[in-house]
């Protein structure tokens, strides 16, 4: 029983990881955009200076990753869209590339 216990923790410990909301940066947040197919971050903390979001892009046919606008730390923001030919893309997550 402790086992099955641990296993579940476990899984449930993995998806919270995983989950877009954990892909959040420190001193910044975002805004979805355009029915999920654009992510636009906002960043008041960090390094001083230019960012630049990073969507993970997914249509369900593949995933990859869409660079976005430079931003500025307490200033502009950067926004990144998904496109794709085939199926409907989505934002699946994000990062942010320090300039």
């Amino acid at each position: 029983m402790r086992r099955i216990v641990a296993c579940v923790a476990v899984a449930i410990a993995a998806t919270a990881i995983a989950s877009p909301a954990q892909a959040q940066e420190r001193g910044c947040y975002e805004d979805y955009l355009r029915d999920g197919r654009t992510v636009e971050v906002f960043c008041d903390h960090g390094r001083p200076g230019r960012f630049r979001a990073v969507a993970h892009c997914t249509n369900g046919l593949g995933v990859w990753d869409e660079q976005g606008t430079v931003g500025w730390v307490r200033g502009e923001s950067s926004v990144a869209t998904c496109t794709s030919l085939l199926g409907y893309p989505r934002v699946d997550g994000y990062h942010v590339d320090w300039l």
